[in-house]
């Protein structure tokens, strides 16, 4: 039915092809209820290969009565592909009706073409030969055909394309198509002709044709040595002597020859220079399927960042040229340093600038939190009070790039939503860049342990956020870089240091995959991207194809939800193009209202996006907008990731089935999860046997890491969890690391610097779940904590760098190994509360500087200055074996409760 008044209605019909018409039919619903009416009815036709209508039919009066079935049969003489109604009057409705068009008549003679053959020369083909395909087109319609094209695949790639002329009903033609050589295989050859549909026909779907036989191409007789490089030790940290092996492997069909195979290794920087290069050589012949070590010769001396080993091995005699473009392989070295993740930029700090134009420096020596400096690197940060003030660095030797994270903080609003502003960005005294900065993300307030979002809420906290952008060329050694305030708005703002690195090419689409961009999303359009995306995966999932993510900027207007509770997808990989190339934006501002919640029952691979949010706010823990969540699978692995501004980085658990499906085998690595409002990652529900590896987290505001053992949904207890290899800085919240129940869990080699408001690591039995009493041995080991601890946490009260809070239940076999605590705000090493504390070993331990924040005021026992060791429970017991103090601001060293039994050996 059209719309009221809307003359004149057409409705029309294509046949596809030219039919010999005899008549229409017009129908209405032949119901009683439908009075007598009439309507004025034109009848329009179109041939095939026309674009405009003609009259058929003139208009005329046609009566419509449910006694006689309501429908009208209006004679047509033509010879037409499509039929057009236009009706311009009906006294039974403000608008045009019809309920079914039919058109009755015969098809016209067209054209039918197809594929009756398909062969191949030679039958039998090896790798080095060409091949011709050849395929015999019949017309067996009831018209002479017109020219068109024929096309030929090799399975799903179109290898080639073939004129074929036209053609008289009933004749054939043969045409061929040569193709270059193929690859050893099995191959399914399909032909398809006039798959433009150029020629209208009797029938479009029997232009595709299969050979029932597959093409079978040999091997051709070579050899064919492929490399694969390998180090020792396997994980190396800087300092470590490696050295490499290759493995040699003959995956051809004879012997290579009887001489020496000479192999080069060339160790690459992240900028693509050789800093290293080996040799060595096999002597003799390598049989079929066979393969051969290769120790080469030297050692290289490790220090941390990432890597590329390139190996070849010479062409063999015996292996043809078409055998030899796999002689170069090449794989990932990431030497991680001694302690904290292995990072490819460097920073540049408020101790290594200079500055002028009226900025000052900023400090909070005794990391007073009423003081915004509190949350800054090393507690001081550069202000830029005015328009010329300004900081300045000189890129060092082997440093630069063209890629600048900037740490800054502004003012916040009235209202808690913010200002905008800007600083200008000088490259050897010339403006580069103006970048655009805001205090929306920033800014919460505490007077309890619930945030506010606005200024009078409570203590502030979260003062500070990043930026990052590209610079145009990349800076080199010597170069100077300036943030420089030219705006003239009335803003203070503060830089607390610069990260520069070199910004690696995007990486390419991958072969069988598909894109966002394939299903309708456009880049840097600023429109949703949200429907694209979910087709996207739909179209990933059913073909088994990598999903890609290319360069630019999506955005998303909802959460994306990857699979769903009663349709888990069970594998599928995810790439972008790289975190200074693939930006996902999640526009919604509301509760529920973004990030990816991950429904996968087998493994995923999700890696090389930047992800950030519009969210601002935790909706009273209910925000439900972490960057990832929900159901990870196992053995994934998602990695090389940059998140920032939402609720958590990762929350690893699974509400929507109980029992809850928890994770096992996760990976997380080389990612930065940073600036958001609650944990960086937590290891929730069940997760077990799961990794956080060489990540950098900072300025979150809760548990950085964490594993917390709720058995909600009937969820299991998480084992055997390892935070490893992690830098945790910042932190404003909480603990750098936490383990609130479980067992075999492991935090080693982790650098913890500059917490605000809580401890380094710590354990407690405090939240519901699962805790400590099946816990056969938790071990925290080789890590560094600097700055940490804290004598104002948000119930006023002290956190050691070290906190072990055994409020309900015992904290028992826990290791503490080879730590250094360095300039503890409060107390080193603290144990709280009445649960009782069992089989508790510290082994080589460090303290060097307690109780900087010069309070003594205490919210558990009596006034104190920070001890080394402080305890106020009177229930278990604690060993120290090595134990090293130094600048302990309490007197005793230790302050312990009667009761409590410690050992110092």
């Amino acid at each position: 039915e059209s719309g009221s008044g809307a003359y004149p209605a057409t409705l029309a019909v294509s046949l596809g092809a030219n039919a010999s018409i005899s008549s229409v039919a017009v129908k209405l619903n032949p119901d009683s209820v439908w009075a007598t009416r009439t309507q004025t009815i034109e009848v329009l036709g179109k041939p095939q290969g026309s674009t405009a209508f003609t009259t058929l039919v003139s208009p005329a009066t046609y009566t419509f009565n449910p006694s006689s079935g309501n429908v009208v049969t209006i004679p047509v003489t033509a010879t037409v592909s499509d039929v057009q109604l236009k009706i311009t009057a009906n006294s039974g409705a403000p608008g045009a009706q019809v309920a079914e068009f039919e058109v009755i008549g015969t098809p016209a003679l067209n054209p039918d073409l197809t594929i009756t053959g398909l062969t191949w020369t030679p039958n039998s083909p090896i790798e080095t030969d060409a091949i011709t395909l050849n395929a015999v087109v019949k017309n067996i319609g009831t018209a002479s055909s017109t020219a068109t094209t024929v096309n030929f695949y090799v399975g799903t790639t179109k290898v080639g394309s073939a004129p074929v002329a036209a053609l008289a009903v009933g004749a054939t033609a043969t045409v061929s198509v040569n193709i270059a050589a193929q690859t050893a295989g099995s191959y399914t050859p399909t032909v398809k002709v006039d798959e433009e549909n150029a020629v209208i026909e009797l029938n479009e779907s029997n232009n595709s044709y299969t050979s029932s036989s597959n093409l079978v191409v040999n091997a051709v007789p070579s050899s064919d040595l492929v490399d694969t490089a390998s180090w020792a030790p396997s994980n190396p940290v800087a300092g470590n002597n490696v050295s490499f092996t290759v493995n040699l492997k003959n995956q051809g069909n004879i012997a290579s020859a009887n001489g020496t195979h000479n192999v080069t290794l060339a160790l690459q920087n992240s900028s693509g220079s050789a800093i290293q290069t080996f040799t060595g050589s096999y002597s003799g012949a390598i049989a079929a399927g066979a393969s051969v070590n290769v120790a080469l010769t030297g050692t290289w001396t490790a220090v941390n960042g990432s890597f590329t080993v390139v190996a070849t091995v010479a062409a063999d005699a015996n292996e043809v040229s078409m055998k030899q473009a796999n002689n170069t392989s090449t794989a990932s070295l990431v030497v991680y340093a001694a302690r904290g993740a292995s990072m490819p930029y460097t920073r540049y700090d408020t101790q290594d600038a200079s500055i002028g134009g009226g900025a000052n420096v900023k400090s909070a020596p005794t990391f007073d939190q009423s003081l915004t400096a509190s949350e800054a690197s090393g507690q001081s940060y550069v202000a830029l009070p005015s328009n010329g003030s300004y900081v300045q660095w000189a890129i060092r030797q082997g440093e630069g790039g063209a890629g600048v994270t900037m740490r800054f903080t502004m003012p916040d609003s009235s209202n808690g939503m913010g200002l905008n502003g800007s600083l200008d960005v000088y490259v050897n005294g010339v403006k580069t860049k103006t970048v655009s900065l805001t205090s929306y993300y920033s800014w919460q307030y505490f007077s309890s342990d619930q945030p506010a979002d606005a200024p009078g809420g409570g203590r502030p906290l979260f003062r500070f956020d990043e930026v990052h952008f590209k610079l145009d060329t990349a800076l080199h050694q010597g170069d100077t870089i300036r943030i420089q305030k030219n705006n003239g708005d009335s803003l203070e703002y503060g830089v607390d240091f610069l990260e520069i690195e070199a910004i690696p090419t995007a990486i390419a689409r991958p072969a069988n995959s598909v894109s966002v961009t394939d299903y309708g999303a456009v880049p840097n359009d600023g429109l949703d991207d949200l429907a694209a995306f979910n087709s996207a995966v739909s179209a990933a999932v059913s073909s088994g194809k990598t999903l890609y993510i290319p360069e630019g900027t999506f955005h998303l207007s909802s959460m994306w939800q990857i699979g769903t509770a009663s349709n888990m997808i069970n594998n599928l990989t995810i790439t972008g193009a790289g975190i200074w190339f693939t930006n996902i934006l999640f526009t919604n501002s509301n509760a529920a209202g973004g990030g990816i919640s991950f429904r996968i029952s087998g493994q995923l691979d999700f890696s090389n996006v930047y992800m950030n949010s519009n969210l601002r706010s935790r909706y009273n823990q209910n925000a439900i907008y972490k960057a990832f969540m929900d159901n990870f699978g196992t053995n994934s692995r998602i990695h090389d990731i940059w998140e920032e501004h939402f609720e958590c980085g990762f929350w690893v658990a699974d509400y929507a089935h109980t029992p809850a499906i928890h994770a096992d085998g996760l990976l997380i690595e080389n990612s930065r999860v940073r600036n958001n409002l609650a944990d960086g990652i937590n290891f929730c529900q069940g997760t077990s046997n799961s990794t956080v590896r060489n990540s950098s987290l900072r300025n979150n505001g809760d548990d950085a890491l964490a594993v917390w053992t709720d058995n909600t949904n009937g969820a299991v207890m998480g084992v055997n969890d390892t935070f490893t290899f992690n830098t945790i800085e910042n932190n404003w919240r909480a603990g750098a690391i936490a383990f609130f129940g479980g067992s075999g869990h492991k935090a080693t080699n982790n650098l913890i610097v500059d917490t605000v408001g809580g401890s380094g690591f710590r354990m407690n039995t405090v939240f519901p779940g699962y805790h400590f009493q099946n816990n056969t041995g938790i071990v925290f080991s080789d890590n560094t904590l600097i700055n940490t601890g804290t004598s104002q946490d948000l119930y006023n009260g002290e956190r050691g760098a070290i906190d072990l809070e055994a409020s309900s239940d015992p904290i028992q076999n826990l290791t503490v190994s080879n730590v250094t605590i360095l300039n503890t705000q409060r107390d080193a090493v603290q144990f709280g509360y009445s649960g009782g504390f069992q089989n508790i070993n510290f082994n080589n331990v460090t303290i060097d500087g307690t109780g900087l924040d010069g309070v003594t005021t205490s919210r558990f026992a009596g006034q104190h200055k920070g001890a080394a060791i402080y305890t106020y429970t009177n229930n278990g017991s604690a060993t120290f074996t090595g134990l090293t103090t130094k600048n302990i601001a309490y007197p005793s060293l230790y302050f312990i409760q009667t009761g409590f039994n410690l050992t110092i050996k």
